[in-house]
């Protein structure tokens, strides 16, 4: 409807330019003698009706603009005034209270998922010992956690730098190869540590390898 009032609009405003100068072509329509009063009186009324009625219909969530383009007002702002109140100490305590429950809930999650995923080094090597075909269906070529202490921190042949976690007894360790230097040279013998590498089974030592150093 908008669109239409806005025709009608247009074409009662044109039809009572068109009367000042020849009202016989405005009044094209009336048989009796026309005049300039007469199509003056009844275009500028169709105008100003036709004026009101888009005025009514126009979306009243739209507004104008400078440039004369319609804007839609969301509800953001339309409730600004609400949204910009400050905050009170409850809500203050409130907004704490929920993040913290959220914060733990998480961290519970993520605690309880770590621990479904992570191995004692000396029961590693224990079930290496135990049955190395099983274990390696079990451990190898998959991602995991292994927690131990360290007993030694070493570079290889090909300068590869690997942290050795004691095993079950004196034969084998965890082998974990580990690429950054700076936190390697941190390390000391007897540390309590947990990596996180990939598991390539048994070679003298169990071998974990792209591990990384887990801190909580």
């Amino acid at each position: 409807m908008e669109n239409v009032y806005t025709l009608l609009v247009l074409a009662s405003f044109v039809l009572l330019v068109v009367g000042v100068f020849s009202p016989k072509k405005s009044l094209f329509w009336d048989n009796n003698a026309p005049t300039r009063k007469k199509s003056a009186l009844i275009y500028g009324g169709l105008t100003f009706a036709f004026f009101v009625l888009l005025g009514i219909t126009v979306d009243p969530k739209k507004k104008e603009v400078g440039n004369g383009a319609a804007q839609v007002v969301t509800p953001a702002e339309e409730t600004s005034e609400v949204s910009d109140k400050p905050l009170t100490e409850e809500d203050k305590k409130r907004m704490v209270a929920e993040y913290e429950a959220k914060y733990k809930a998480q961290a519970e999650e993520e605690a309880k998922e770590r621990a479904a995923q992570t191995i004692e080094a000396r029961q590693l090597v224990r079930l290496y010992e135990q049955n190395e075909v099983k274990a390696d269906k079990d451990f190898k070529g998959k991602t995991f956690y292994v927690t131990g202490t360290v007993s030694d921190i070493k570079k290889n042949m090909m300068d590869d730098i690997y942290v050795t976690l004691e095993g079950d007894g004196p034969l084998h360790e965890v082998q974990c190869y580990f690429d950054n230097a700076d936190i390697a040279a941190d390390l000391q013998k007897g540390q309590q540590v947990t990596f996180q590498g990939k598991c390539d089974g048994l070679m003298m030592n169990v071998l974990m390898k792209d591990c990384t150093l887990v801190t909580d």
